[in-house]
């Protein structure tokens, strides 16, 4: 295998393991936010704006369809497949490479996101 592909391959491994992370921190968002119901009730503040889109996450992610996506984030058909993937196959490798950069960005920015949404749920409980 040549260094190019050895690289897209890595760029990809280290994309599925950020959508594991914010997949986990999107569940751990959704505890708090069942939390912070319950204390809501009987509280009278309210949330800061980016509640409304966590609600909207959460409420998609019953669902077998829903995959997370980012303006930033070109979807492929299933972000979790190997190199034999025709659609890729196609792309020239810069191409590739760009595109899993701006991917592996974008996936670092939505994460960063997540953790700040996070903490300021954890300093109003």
């Amino acid at each position: 295998m040549d260094t190019l592909q050895i690289q897209i391959n890595e760029l990809r491994d280290k994309i599925d393991r950020l959508h594991n992370l914010i997949e986990q921190i999107s569940n751990q968002i959704k505890e708090l936010s069942s939390q912070k119901a319950k204390v809501r009730e009987q509280e009278s503040y309210s949330l800061p704006k980016f509640s409304t889109k966590i609600n909207q996450c959460i409420a998609h992610e019953g669902q077998p369809d829903y995959q997370l996506t980012h303006k930033d984030i070109l979807v492929d058909d299933n972000s979790s497949t190997n190199s034999t993937n025709s659609n890729t196959d196609n792309l020239a490798p810069d191409t590739q490479i760009r595109r899993l950069t701006a991917q592996l960005t974008a996936a670092y920015n939505r994460i960063a996101a997540l953790e700040e949404q996070l903490l300021t749920y954890r300093i109003h409980s």
